[in-house]
């Protein structure tokens, strides 16, 4: 009999469900329901029943679609750094969700006292107001109904997941896997536990937050079937993208961008870049992940097209090929992530033209993430990490357009993942891994890339690039 799981993927815009097949890695079917939000400049929210209902609704559908005696397993992913507030009695999210987007508790998070050296050797993070900290404190902080259920000692507080397994066992689990825990910048990496010093930096309690877990565990059931794997959006669709083995690299192109690379069981601390936990068991201590995210990604182009350019991402090879002119694009939304930290920074274009078209401009910002993205990878090679295989993933990269791009001006050979849902197999394939099938066995769907373009003419576009961004960032108010 063959045997499925059953993969679930909290996202950003989407939740999203899958039946995989244990045996080959097919997908058997998915559903992805939209995830509503609320978003103005420097916040983002979602509203907690929307979270959960939306998940069950897409998981719902996928078990139709089957026998249930068939499946074997739940394996649950989600985004990060999204922090939800709930009563323990009732279930039901106490304020608005706030998403990893949302920068209002920025204050909170420039008041603390411990240096950002502090954090990055303890969490393997920086003290930003994208990571949940700080927003735990400031919903405390401005929401009665938090504070009233804090004092009542009704207050629990978690990642997405802990908020979604919570519900699901009907309240009996409450618990995460260290990928999520890192991201509330209350767990120290190296001793695998909440940390005291950080806790009272923030003025909250070990009490209020999850049992931290192995990402392969026992994570309660859903309708008797078993949950089994509780992991990291990010550190899912690395495993789905070859990230299983030391110097191996994967980029993600979704709503944000990451660089991730395997380094191993020896983990490193380099500055402007997190030190990131992988996946990990009983049987196997999580490998050390050098992890370099971008602010914006996806949700660049949602913002071009708020401004009036008219087009659909999915013409985006077509939109290449009209765009003429070489305009230059700082993809500085909400400001620039690792290495730099710059939350001040704005987009800047330069180089427009009369004859200039939306393409023009389009492309541009396309070629402003994959400037950055180098940025990122020509700077880890500096402190000595070698990328001894790339691959690429996420639905920006799926016309093959980003992946040629960066192809081109690292002038090596990527691998991009055809597959759009990698986050939904790598979930799939890290329990499959854990329950004893081979995932050796399954079936990849991979094309490959390589640089179209000569060496000189690599390094004469990233040199430009060079010059345009130290000149923007100056330009900067």
């Amino acid at each position: 009999m063959n045997k499925i799981i059953v993969a679930l993927d909290q996202g950003s815009s989407n939740s999203r469900a899958a039946l995989i097949d244990a045996a080959s890695g097919k997908v058997l079917a998915k559903k992805f329901v939209p995830v509503p939000f609320e978003a103005s400049q420097n916040t983002c929210s979602y509203d907690g029943a929307s979270l959960f209902n939306t998940q069950i609704s897409a998981l719902e559908d996928v078990l139709k679609q089957t026998d249930l005696n068939k499946v074997t397993a739940i394996a649950l992913s989600a985004q990060r750094s999204t922090i939800v507030l709930w009563d323990k009695l009732t279930g039901s999210a106490l304020c608005p969700v706030l998403s990893w987007l949302d920068g209002r508790a920025a204050k909170i998070s420039a008041q603390n006292p411990l240096p950002q050296e502090v954090f990055h050797q303890k969490t393997g993070l920086y003290n930003t107001p994208y990571f949940s900290a700080p927003k735990i404190k400031w919903c405390l902080e401005n929401y009665p109904h938090v504070k009233s259920a804090y004092k009542m000692g009704r207050l629990c507080v978690g990642p997405v997941s802990s908020f979604l397994l919570w519900r699901m066992s009907e309240g009996k689990i409450f618990a995460c896997d260290g990928t999520f825990a890192q991201r509330t910048l209350l767990f120290n990496i190296n001793t695998k536990t909440w940390d005291n010093e950080l806790l009272e930096s923030f003025g909250l309690e070990k009490a209020l937050l999850p049992e931290v877990k192995h990402s392969f565990d026992n994570y309660g059931s859903y309708n008797n079937i078993p949950i089994k794997l509780c992991l990291g959006d990010q550190q899912a669709a690395s495993a789905a993208c070859g990230l299983l083995n030391k110097g191996s690299a994967n980029i993600n192109y979704g709503t944000g961008a990451f660089f991730l690379l395997n380094i191993g069981q020896e983990k490193a601390f380099i500055k402007g870049i997190l030190t990131s936990l992988a996946w990990d068991s009983k049987k196997k201590t999580a490998d050390y992940l050098l992890e370099a995210p971008l602010i914006t990604a996806g949700s660049l182009f949602t913002w071009l097209q708020r401004l009036g350019f008219d087009f659909k991402l999915q013409y985006l090879k077509e939109i290449a090929k009209k765009a003429k002119e070489d305009i230059l694009f700082l993809p500085a939304l909400g400001g620039l992530g690792a290495p730099y930290w710059n939350y001040n920074l704005r987009p800047v274009i330069a180089g427009l033209e009369v004859s200039s078209t939306k393409e023009d401009v389009i492309f541009a910002a396309v070629r402003g993430l994959n400037f950055v993205m180098t940025d990122i990878i020509y700077y880890l090679k500096k402190q000595g990490y070698d990328i001894c295989s790339l691959q690429m993933s996420g639905g920006l990269s799926k016309d093959g357009v980003l992946p040629q791009l960066q192809s081109d001006i690292l002038q090596m050979t990527l691998a991009q993942q055809e597959e759009k849902e990698t986050t939904l197999i790598g979930a799939a394939a890290v329990c499959a891994k854990n329950m004893g099938f081979n995932i050796d066995a399954w079936q990849t769907n991979l094309k490959i890339y390589k640089p179209q373009i000569s060496k000189q003419e690599a390094e004469y576009k990233y040199a430009r690039w060079r010059n345009f961004f130290d000149w923007a960032i100056k330009q900067n108010f």
